[in-house]
């Protein structure tokens, strides 16, 4: 079986908020376990379904706010009651005013990692 993943997976412990485009008026609080410019792998105490979009703020550390992607559920699983659910997402939407900011993100921790 041939792997999809064509970009380095990098671990992250990232701030979330996350919103279903169907009720913008709710957020959710979340974490970003991995994320690579084409994905987010991330836990919630919110169960979201496959084919579901979602509206997150990912804040960046070190930055005055957060970066908005727009994402398309791909799979959703229930890890436990103390952890709640680890869903991964595509990311199809990046915010064109910091795209910049989110792939610069990406590239430093990739550097970060591989001086570790």
């Amino acid at each position: 079986m041939e792997n999809k993943r064509k970009l380095l997976r990098l671990r992250v412990g990232d701030f979330l908020e996350i919103r279903s485009l169907n009720e913008v008026a709710r957020i959710y609080k979340a974490k970003a376990q991995d994320v690579t410019p084409m994905g987010i792998c991330f836990s919630s105490e919110m169960e979201w379904k496959k084919g579901q979009v979602l509206s997150i703020d990912y804040f960046v550390p070190d930055e005055f706010d957060s970066v908005k992607l727009k994402i398309a559920v791909v799979w959703s699983e229930f890890i436990s009651t103390e952890e709640g659910y680890f869903c991964g997402g595509e990311i199809t939407e990046v915010e064109k005013e910091k795209q910049d900011i989110f792939t610069s993100y990406y590239f430093q921790k990739i550097q970060s990692q591989s001086h570790e």
